[in-house]
């Protein structure tokens, strides 16, 4: 069995779609390919909170299972650039990669390019021939920097010069594969109906256009009675607008097909160039008066001005209306077990409904054996080992809780027999909760259209994760008081004794972190307020300089006690370090925190006296609440930058003090 990974940005774009539809059917007729697809998103540069976590699938991906990859490159470059394309796929080993629309130049990557030069030629010839059009704008996305926008802008020029036509530098919008910004360049360039100095506009994609419509409808300007217009891309709303638009059919599907078949063919030893040409072709509608405004029929104009029936209308509107009220109930039908407070085990029973549900054949859990948290600004950490959880599978209607299987994913990204042997499209995704990844999922779909499964399989991340940490907060809730009472009651005890600092008889930093993050997320599950402190004692290494490190010692030990009688015995005490401290409060509020530094400095006071120090003790104190994270490492790291800013005012009160003195 060969095995290929597609990588998709978004499988909620219509370009994505169509060309998954052209890998998938490809493969239906390869009984020995299986096709993994994930959607990546784009990793630190996403737009959502936590988008950034579906990046993780990528580095699943990188297993040694994986023969080689098919890339949607042509949406990758929307955002990413050429380099930072390559630098992500040069991470698969000199495995086989091939790209659509963007050559990467790699030793081991092959490219479907589209041409766009013959298409442009022939909307720029149909322009001036057919309706007399001399002075022609464009709408370019060169700001992106994209391979595809530069290629289709130089293409345009040159299709203008081809035919006699002179290129006007005031005459291009910018906008950046983007409809509002399309809209905005030109209501920022043209003024008013009488403003307009064009009779055609050309757009390096439809939705740019959809822009530009807007503005000159604000403008008084319409199309095609005032001006023609012809788009880019074919998406399935340039067939449904009013005016329908022309535009340049980029023949996606036979792309992802053609993608498909070199990738085959390269794993099969075949001799394949490293650049195919794929063509694209005009397709005359509404927006350049090639069809009447009032002809309702769905049919446009070829280069040739032969008349065609549409094909890119996915289905007809009432079958699409029924579909989609379809979804909504299925939507609704998950959700319902999101709002449900679930154990994994519940889970487990309800999953073969789940798997229904969903539209799904086989589903499979894959856990870390724990979580790794992410952020926007670092790459994924993902351990090697992961255990398969529970797993389900509707052609054998099997399903199983907890096999006990652990396996490595750099060799095997799933051990289920059925996923490995049977042949056939799977999605790979993430399970996360916020900055916590738990791990990730492979399921079988039914449908073949992954619009389909863009919302159904992000409420099944939510369904898992909720579970997963409904359940771990039920066990660690009970752990945690079996900790307190062990802390309380009985500090001899060989499990709290590695938990404890020797010298403070606080929790050391290792049980201090482990007791804390999982009040942490009790507190959290309850709905509950709670603050974190990073303490610092003041003058530490004055005190051992002047008075020896036995002073400083003592200094150490009364400042613990003086923090165990101001805090609650529920509070989490720790000694982080040397002369630092960690407290986790809950049901506080940053409120209290000015009541809590009272209170510490007149005990840190009563306390000098009673033990005739010849120094007062004093600590600094930086408080956060759980507002900007739920992980107690960067909870920690915010809190010290709160006693940073406490040390320099304190600081500074003591220096102006001195001066007045």
């Amino acid at each position: 069995m060969k095995n290929i990974a597609l990588l998709a940005p978004d499988f909620s774009v219509e370009h994505s779609q169509d060309f998954i539809k052209g890998v998938l059917q490809y493969y239906e007729k390869c009984p020995d390919i299986n096709v993994f697809v994930t959607q990546t998103l784009f990793g630190h540069d996403s737009k959502g909170i936590f988008d950034y976590q579906y990046w993780s699938g990528l580095e699943i991906l990188k297993s040694a299972q994986i023969d080689a990859y098919i890339v949607i490159s042509s949406v990758y470059c929307s955002l990413f650039s050429l380099e930072k394309i390559k630098e992500f796929v040069s991470q698969f080993d000199n495995r086989p990669v091939i790209s659509a629309s963007i050559d990467l130049g790699l030793e081991n990557s092959y490219a479907v390019i589209n041409d766009c030069r013959q298409s442009y030629f022939d909307v720029i010839k149909h322009l001036k021939k057919e309706h007399g059009c001399k002075k022609i704008a464009f709408i370019s996305a060169n700001s992106t920097g994209s391979p595809e926008a530069l290629e289709r802008f130089e293409s345009f020029k040159e299709a203008l010069k081809k035919n006699k036509l002179k290129f006007y530098d005031d005459l291009v919008f910018e906008g950046g594969f983007v409809s509002e910004n399309a809209e905005a360049d030109i209501l920022k360039k043209i003024k008013s109906k009488n403003d307009l100095n064009f009779d055609a506009i050309v757009s390096a994609s439809d939705l740019m256009l959809v822009g530009a419509k807007r503005a000159f409808d604000k403008l008084g300007i319409s199309i095609p009675e005032d001006i023609l217009a012809v788009g880019f891309d074919d998406a399935v709303f340039a067939s449904l607008s009013s005016p329908k638009f022309s535009t340049i059919n980029q023949n996606i599907v036979g792309q992802g097909e053609k993608c498909a078949e070199i990738a085959l063919r390269v794993l099969n030893g075949e001799k394949v160039e490293h650049i195919v040409t794929s063509k694209l072709y005009p397709v005359f509608r509404q927006s350049c008066k090639c069809i009447s405004m009032s002809d309702t029929s769905m049919i446009y104009k070829d280069a040739d001005g032969k008349i065609c029936k549409e094909e890119t209308l996915k289905g007809n509107l009432l079958e699409l209306y029924m579909n989609e009220i379809l979804e909504k109930h299925k939507y609704a039908s998950l959700l319902d077990l999101v709002k449900a407070a679930n154990t994994l085990k519940q889970l487990y029973f309800n999953l073969n409904y789940l798997v229904d549900v969903a539209m799904l054949e086989d589903l499979a859990f894959c856990l870390y054996n724990e979580p790794i948290y992410m952020n926007k600004h670092e790459s994924p950490n993902i351990p090697k080992m992961v255990e398969l959880l529970m797993y389900s599978t509707r052609k054998n209607d099997c399903k199983v809780y907890k096999p006990e299987i652990v396996f490595n994913y750099h060799r095997n990204i799933c051990p289920i027999n059925s996923i490995r042997e049977e042949h056939g499209a799977y999605i790979l995704y993430p399970i996360f909760s916020g900055e916590a990844n738990y791990g990730y999922f492979i399921c079988k779909p039914r449908k073949k259209n992954f619009d389909a499964y863009t919302v159904n399989l992000k409420i099944l991340i939510s369904v898992f994760s909720s579970a997963i940490e409904y359940t771990n907060n039920l066990v660690q809730k009970e752990q945690l008081s079996n900790a307190n009472l062990h802390l309380t009651e009985t500090n001899n005890n060989l499990y709290m004794q590695s938990k404890t600092d020797e010298l403070t008889k606080l929790l050391n930093r290792r049980g201090f972190m482990e007791i804390g993050q999982r009040t942490i997320d009790i507190v959290q599950e309850m709905g509950n307020t709670c603050l974190v402190f990073f303490a610092d004692l003041d003058g530490l290494k004055v005190i051992n300089d002047t008075y020896g490190h036995e002073m400083g010692d003592k200094a150490l030990k009364l400042q613990a006690e003086v923090l165990k009688k101001v805090f609650r015995a529920s509070d989490i005490v720790g000694r982080l370090s040397g002369d630092e401290f960690g407290i986790v409060a809950s049901s506080m509020t940053l409120e209290h925190v000015d009541l809590v530094r009272e209170k510490v400095r007149n005990m840190n006071r009563e306390i000098s006296l009673q033990y005739e120090l010849p120094f007062t003790l004093s600590i600094s104190l930086g408080a956060v609440n759980l507002q900007t994270s739920s992980v107690l490492t960067k909870l920690l790291t915010e809190a010290d930058k709160v006693l940073y800013e406490e040390k320099r005012k304190k600081h500074a009160g003591q220096n102006n003090a001195n001066s007045n003195a």
